[in-house]
């Protein structure tokens, strides 16, 4: 055992979640594009999910955000979250974790305001949770004068 006082540090690794799903303001299913959640665990830049689009970056007032929702199959301790968006910036974006697939079960553990690229999510102290919410807030602009955000990775770094 350790001197009292002393801490100990755990290297976090890679952990696999066991699924993906697109999460809307009602909970699991209510989200966008639930037919292309699992491309956001890898589907590459070619082939990622997509939201719907919106005519503003705040939902055009149809709702307060969509995310996705990470399963991680069981318990486990989660140190870091890092999010590949397919915009360079305008997406403001939050990591929820708790123990339930329920809104009010899964309150803000990290955020980004106007970022892009690789974004890393990383709680101030590693969370014990099932499940990670990736919840967008604020969608970047498109190609096409919508509003719409892209992932194509999420990795999630902890203790199993």
């Amino acid at each position: 055992p350790a001197p009292a006082g002393a801490t100990t540090t755990v290297t976090a690794r890679l952990l696999t979640p066991a699924r993906v799903t697109a999460f809307g303001p009602s909970g699991p299913g209510s989200g966008d594009n639930p037919q292309l959640a699992a491309q956001a665990m890898g589907g590459g830049q070619s082939a990622p999910w997509y939201s719907q689009w919106y005519a503003t970056p705040r939902f055009a007032s149809l709702k307060t955000g969509t995310g996705l929702l990470v399963d991680m199959g069981r318990t486990v301790t989660v140190a870091a979250v890092r999010v590949w968006l397919t915009a360079g910036s305008g997406t403001s974006l939050q990591l929820r974790a708790g123990a339930k697939p329920v809104p009010s079960w899964l309150p803000p553990v990290a955020s980004a305001a106007n970022t892009g690229g690789l974004v890393r999510l990383q709680p101030g102290a590693p969370v014990h949770v099932r499940y990670l919410l990736v919840w967008f807030t604020k969608l970047p602009p498109d190609n096409a004068g919508h509003y719409q955000a892209g992932v194509y990775r999420i990795t999630v770094r902890g203790q199993p």
